[in-house]
């Protein structure tokens, strides 16, 4: 399954958009923030300046290409500047996307997140053949885990997910898997007037 980014979107103070080489220096700042990221399941060398680098221009180059990386920026709608990040891609599960947020740690607690991954939300479920959507959570994550639950995922217990290899390896994490229903996000959509 191919998901493509969508161009900007915008919810009051807030904009979702696609990475620029200008959101660098906040994006490396928060990925070598040892507080911001103690959740995440990213290598040391991914949590460092280089890698935060890496990181951005893989995404960056990848997008227009049959292997764009559905990652963007939550900007402040005021000066573009960097605010956090939300994403989704495909699992190894037919149809099954799974989703991401971070905020800066100055930033959190004001519903960023919430919005941010509705409007993400907004633009999967439009997309052809996605049947579900998930997001994995350590389970001492109780912020991520009070969105998703705001977003209307439920949790289909726990999991344990290996490190990776390759461009995006990763360190093994265990945590809790929650998942959500196209179906049931749209209608809770036209309910709320979305």
């Amino acid at each position: 399954m191919q998901l493509t980014c969508p161009p900007s979107i915008r919810d009051g103070d807030i904009v979702i958009r696609p990475h620029k080489p200008a959101d660098l220096d906040a994006f490396a700042r928060f990925l070598t923030d040892p507080d911001a990221t103690r959740y995440m399941a990213f290598t040391p060398e991914q949590k460092s300046a280089e890698g935060a680098r890496a990181m951005l221009d893989y995404v960056i180059s990848s997008y227009g290409t049959e292997d764009e990386v559905l990652s963007l920026t939550i900007a402040d709608a005021s000066d573009d500047s960097y605010v956090g990040s939300v994403g989704a891609a495909p699992t190894e599960a037919p149809g099954v996307v799974e989703i991401y947020f971070t905020v800066l740690p100055g930033r959190q607690s004001r519903g960023v997140a919430t919005r941010a991954a509705t409007l993400l939300l907004d633009h999967l479920v439009a997309q052809p053949g996605v049947r579900e959507i998930r997001a994995d959570a350590v389970r001492d994550n109780h912020p991520s885990i009070r969105v998703l639950q705001k977003l209307g995922f439920q949790s289909v217990g726990r999991i344990d997910r290996q490190a990776a290899e390759g461009d995006l390896a990763h360190v093994a994490m265990s945590g809790v898997r929650q998942t959500l229903d196209p179906e049931r996000w749209r209608a809770a959509r036209r309910r709320s007037g979305g």
